[in-house]
């Protein structure tokens, strides 16, 4: 089992990696935390970095969340005693939001855990993503699509009774919740910024 949690430190560091800020600053030559919100996250890196940089920021941000999963998954670590796989995508989901790297700040974590999902049941990835979007298109706040996807998580594993998803889900929950507090201060004081394109 010490495998297990070996492997449970290196998805919260793999989880860590800042994609946002190397990748801002590679690129662009920005330190995505200088604008807009000032969150290392997908969202504000598509706002002030473009839709490339945006879009490859995100992509990774997910893998960081699905890559243990999947190498599970294809029994890469055999027949090693590990923990449940979902207990390493919310450890990858921690690490985004509460960084080593960035002094321990980090992003909604939103991103990681749609991976670690996705990777768990691509059935259920399919439906975030539709789900998202409609929450998305209805009220034209990230920060409110986000959040469906946390709920989501958290009432298809109740309605499936699958236990451990609920376990860990309800800890994912909370964590996005958690992380999107700013963002229901601003929806209330109507200062959120709305998306456009949908």
């Amino acid at each position: 089992m010490i495998f297990g949690y070996i492997l449970l430190l290196i998805s919260y560091l793999l989880g860590s990696i800042p994609f946002s800020i190397i990748f801002g600053k590679l690129f662009k030559g920005i330190d995505v935390r200088r604008h807009g919100s000032g969150n290392p996250g997908g969202t504000n890196s598509l706002r002030f970095l473009g839709k490339k940089v945006g879009a490859l920021i995100i992509f990774f941000d997910v893998l960081k969340g699905a890559l243990i999963i999947i190498l599970i998954r294809f029994e890469v670590f055999g027949n090693l005693e590990l923990l449940h796989p979902l207990a390493y995508g919310l450890a990858a989901s921690v690490g985004h939001a509460f960084s080593p790297f960035i002094k321990f700040k980090g992003g909604k974590a939103v991103g990681t855990t749609a991976g670690a999902y996705a990777s768990y049941n691509l059935l259920y990835g399919l439906i975030g993503v539709v789900v998202f979007l409609i929450v998305l298109k209805i009220t034209k706040y990230v920060s409110v699509g986000s959040t469906s996807i946390a709920l989501l998580i958290f009432l298809t594993a109740f309605i499936s009774r699958d236990y451990d998803m609920l376990f860990y889900g309800t800890f994912t929950m909370l964590l996005i919740v958690y992380r999107h507090k700013s963002n229901y201060k601003n929806i209330i004081n109507k200062i959120e910024p709305k998306v456009t394109w949908i």
